[in-house]
């Protein structure tokens, strides 16, 4: 067997493991006739190289690393594609002076090819160096050019792999909600936290079918969307909400899905990293709610009023729309006797009362103090008057029944409509207008 021959048969082994890299470097060694071939690629430390793999024919060397500065190495990163190739073919030492460890091995010649990603940015470097000159040759050229593309396969498979074994390790360890998802929608690695949060051993989630532990609804209409996303190519960042079948109430997650690329940029699967934001939606909502609601009745506050009445206006025919201003009668006598405590049992009251005697699109507000503002909806001009009259006055009857403790405290009130004409569009004027009339109103109880 020639030492060709050896060479294609050493690269036509299959790739199980990092082995490959001594294999495929022997076999370079051997076409090029050189003693030491080496497989290296820039260090993360800046300045430096480190090589992967080293193939001397008399003897076994690991990898180490190297300042790129200085050496043969550092020229080909200097080389720009379509030129991936060098070669000193003798005196390397005189080339390169200042190199130590060219001077320990003895080497007076290097040959060199860049391996380049699909960017076509470097990725690392496959090399020869031998005691003796090497004459430039197109079958080794040739086969330099071939090995360098096979590594780059090879190198990025690795990495690929050790990514997913480091993903893995994390995964399995950490109670951080992880899982990897392959691209038929199976669970393939989940950590601690998906047994805690699904109350269910790792043995029946791994393999399983992400429709068969969230349920088919919640995968067809929320996960599986994201899923198909992210297969696509895409990082999606995401917040969603799940119902675990063994907890009783729903948890708010932000979801990160990761698309897992294969050597060919194919997505093969889904990573995915869940925090649970269960308590920071509630309180997110609580501060929404703190916001546009009245923190003692629960009513709406004066914002909100606002807001609904901005949506409001303009009125469209023939709807029929009405702005009551409520204001308590001598309130001020009830935080005297009863004190502010008081006072506020009875304001709470007075919003209880109200909510309960809106009808399906009527709204209510609590703007300050003891005055509140209805907006009444009707679907006709008929009667309309009366029948606001009517509810006002059973508004206000029900109120005359208040309890204080075991005390009867009776309270009346005083109300101003004013009906929202079609061509109107200031909230401010509806409320003034109101307000006038309940005044006006409250005088005359008073005279």
């Amino acid at each position: 067997m020639t030492d060709t021959e050896e060479a294609l048969a050493l690269l036509a082994a299959p790739c199980t493991d990092e082995r490959f890299f001594q294999r495929a470097l022997k076999a370079l060694a051997l076409v090029t006739q050189c003693r030491w071939a080496a497989f290296g690629r820039p260090a993360q430390t800046p300045g430096k190289a480190e090589v992967i793999a080293f193939c001397d024919l008399k003897q076994a060397v690991p990898g180490f690393q190297f300042d790129l500065k200085g050496s043969p190495c550092e020229t080909i990163y200097q080389l720009r594609y379509p030129d991936t190739h060098i070669l000193y073919h003798s005196n390397l030492q005189q080339h390169f002076p200042d190199f130590q460890l060219i001077k320990d091995l003895g080497a007076q010649s290097y040959q060199a090819e860049l391996i380049l990603d699909d960017d076509g940015k470097p990725l690392g470097h496959i090399l020869v160096m031998d005691p003796l000159p090497q004459t430039p040759s197109v079958k080794s050229n040739e086969f330099f050019r071939l090995l360098a593309q096979r590594i780059g396969v090879e190198y990025k498979r690795l990495l690929m792999r050790q990514q997913l074994n480091m993903h893995q390790e994390i995964i399995a360890t950490t109670q951080h909600l992880m899982s990897f998802v392959s691209d038929s929608f199976e669970y393939q690695i989940i950590s601690q936290g998906y047994e805690t949060l699904f109350g269910l051993p790792r043995e029946k989630i791994i393999g399983q079918h992400v429709a068969d532990i969230h349920g088919k609804e919640i995968f067809e209409t929320r996960l599986r969307p994201l899923l198909e996303r992210s297969l696509n190519g895409e990082t999606v960042n995401t917040e969603t909400v799940i119902q675990p079948p063994n907890l009783n109430h729903p948890i708010y997650l932000n979801v990160l899905h990761t698309p897992f690329l294969n050597e060919q940029g194919k997505a093969t699967g889904v990573i995915i990293s869940a925090h649970n934001i269960t308590k920071l939606n509630q309180l997110q909502k609580q501060t929404e709610y703190l916001a546009y609601h009245d923190s003692l009745t629960g009513l709406p506050n004066r914002l909100s009023l606002f807001n609904h009445l901005s949506q409001l206006l303009p009125i469209s025919s023939p709807q029929r729309v009405a702005v009551i201003y409520l204001d308590l009668d001598e309130f001020k006598l009830v935080n005297d006797q009863h004190g502010h405590h008081g006072g506020d049992q009875i304001l709470s009251q007075v919003g209880r009362i109200i909510a309960e005697q809106l009808q399906q699109h009527d709204f209510a507000a609590r703007i300050g103090g003891d005055e509140f503002v209805i907006v009444k909806h009707f679907e006709s001009h008929m009667d309309t008057d009366e029948m606001l009259k009517h509810q006002l006055a059973q508004l206000v009857s029900v109120m005359q029944q208040l309890q204080l403790g075991d005390q009867s405290l009776p309270i009346n009130a005083s109300w101003g409509i004013h009906w929202v004409n079609e061509n109107e569009n200031d909230v401010s004027t509806l409320l003034s207008n109101a307000d006038t009339r309940m005044y006006q109103n409250k005088r005359a109880k008073v005279l």
